[in-house]
């Protein structure tokens, strides 16, 4: 049962192959590609702006894009990529 303060997080980081878990505690926990665990998010944070505003600026330094890339910014980075 994931956070719905991180739901959109981790729908995001998760593809891009990212793992997100719940674990029994309640915590949203967030592993990077290779497996190395980053940061996780509390059920029930006693303050939701400010952990939220931690785990951006984990999830950053670790190299996830975040906030997500609008549909026009992936289609540019999509034409640079193949060349036009």
């Amino acid at each position: 049962m994931m956070n719905r303060d991180v739901k959109e997080l981790a729908s995001w980081a998760s593809s891009q192959g990212w793992r997100v878990d719940d674990d029994a505690s309640g915590y949203t926990r967030f592993y990077d590609p290779d497996g190395t665990y980053i940061a996780y998010y509390p059920a029930t944070p006693r303050n939701p702006r400010r952990r939220l505003a931690d785990l951006t600026v984990a999830l950053k330094k670790a190299g996830l894009q975040v906030p997500p890339p609008s549909k026009k910014e992936q289609r540019a980075q999509r034409r640079k990529e193949s060349g036009q």
